[in-house]
């Protein structure tokens, strides 16, 4: 318990000094740097990628669902004893079924 609580202090931390990043040091940066490695294009590289990642995570969401539903009827289909053809078998007997015999 101690390790994660840990573990999300040093997370929170890094969190809140990440935007202390001075934006002086990124311009002279970027004047030094030739146009092939530009900011711009890696700019445009994040966009590609966020909204690649972002179609690839919703239909893995959407197989997931799918998947599911298919075993949430699967589980009906056991648990309702029908057979593989739709058919209802043979009632199974309960020890307590409401009934009181004495």
């Amino acid at each position: 318990m101690a390790i994660m609580v840990g573990l999300g202090a040093m997370i929170y931390l890094v969190a809140r000094a990440a935007p202390r990043v001075n934006e002086e040091i990124l311009v002279k940066e970027s004047e030094s740097k030739n146009s092939l490695f530009g900011y711009q294009k890696i700019e445009k590289i994040d966009v590609i990628l966020s909204n690649s990642l972002e179609k690839v995570l919703r239909k893995f969401k959407l197989l997931l669902m799918k998947l599911d539903n298919f075993t949430n009827e699967y589980l009906d289909k056991v648990k309702g004893g029908k057979s593989g053809n739709g058919q209802k078998e043979e009632e199974k007997p309960t020890l307590f079924n409401g009934k009181e015999k004495e």
